[in-house]
């Protein structure tokens, strides 16, 4: 019988903190950086990689995707300037899990408060309505938005994370992808199983090869480039997304040795194989990341591990 370690264990649905690891290399940075940078070559508008936008406890944005307005899990409060914004449990998105704990480190040199504060001048902002909403009203009847919320405040996050999976859309992918990489680190950290995140890699297998299919009101934010370009490289972070949350899962597999291992390099192979090309990730994506999510995890053994994982 599995260990009881396969599901997230009591207690783990609290603190986020994690234990800060050595970090293997990371090769998304410089693509996603050279996206952000704000450099002349940059398609899509300025945004810190240190700011609460690109942070894994606020599912409502990524780059140009998402609603206007954030929230935060950890501090259950809506921030209505994101992109100038941060705290010091920051866990950026664009990195896999190993490095971002490695960034947290040094993040939460410049910024030790655990205060929401400003990114420019890292003073205190959560008093400040202009900054954050402690309300969350505004955002429960949002298709996303409402689940994010309860995700904020529900004992059993898997619920809400699988609320949003079933939620249409790439703004309820973007929001489960990104909380759901935030769960599977506090279960690591609380000591369960890789298998914490079964359902979590099952739900992304069913999609990973299918393109997400963006929408025009996917968009919160105008970029400089063509619609279509604009397009492309917001389905290229979705993706990538998609194939952090994946190597996040490998990465506590391969501790266990288990076949899912394998694939904790998805991420950096993937970045490097495709660069920003949209196109070439969705190509690399069908012919080498499909087919080794099915031969890790076909069905008989998602069945398998399931029925022990949920035996009594």
């Amino acid at each position: 019988m599995m260990s009881p370690r396969g599901r997230c264990p009591n207690g783990a649905e609290g603190d986020e903190s994690a234990p800060q690891t050595s970090p293997r290399p990371n090769y998304m940075t410089p693509f996603v950086e050279e996206r952000h940078a704000g450099d002349p070559l940059s398609t899509e508008p300025p945004m810190s990689l240190a700011s609460c936008t690109n942070c894994c406890f606020n599912g409502l944005q990524y780059g140009t995707i998402g609603l206007s307005l954030g929230y935060c899990v950890e501090k259950q409060v809506v921030l209505r300037q994101a992109d100038e914004t941060t705290c010091a449990r920051h866990f950026r998105k664009d990195l896999t899990a190993l490095s971002a704990e490695k960034n947290n480190v040094a993040h939460q040199r410049q910024f030790p408060t655990d205060a929401v504060v400003s990114l420019r001048t890292a003073d205190p902002v959560e008093q400040d309505p202009s900054f954050i909403e402690p309300q969350a009203t505004p955002l429960r009847a949002d298709p996303v938005g409402g689940p994010v919320t309860e995700y904020g405040l529900d004992a059993s996050k898997i619920h809400a994370l699988a609320s949003l999976r079933s939620t249409p859309g790439v703004r309820a992918e973007l929001a489960w992808t990104s909380l759901g990489r935030g769960y599977v680190r506090r279960c690591a950290y609380r000591g369960g199983n890789w298998t914490s995140g079964l359902h979590l890699l099952w739900w992304m297998k069913e999609r990973l090869a299918t393109p997400p299919a963006l929408q025009p009101a996917d968009l919160r934010l105008q970029s400089r480039a063509s619609l279509s370009r604009q397009f492309s490289l917001a389905t290229w972070s979705i993706t990538m997304l998609r194939l952090t949350l994946i190597g996040d899962i490998a990465q506590q597999a391969a501790a266990t040795e288990d076949p899912v291992g394998a694939l904790r390099d998805l991420p950096e192979e993937a970045a490097m194989a495709a660069s920003t090309s949209e196109r070439k990730l969705q190509g690399w994506v069908h012919k080498h990341a499909a087919p080794r999510l099915e031969a890790a995890l076909p069905w008989s053994r998602y069945a398998a591990l399931h029925a022990e994982l949920h035996r009594p």
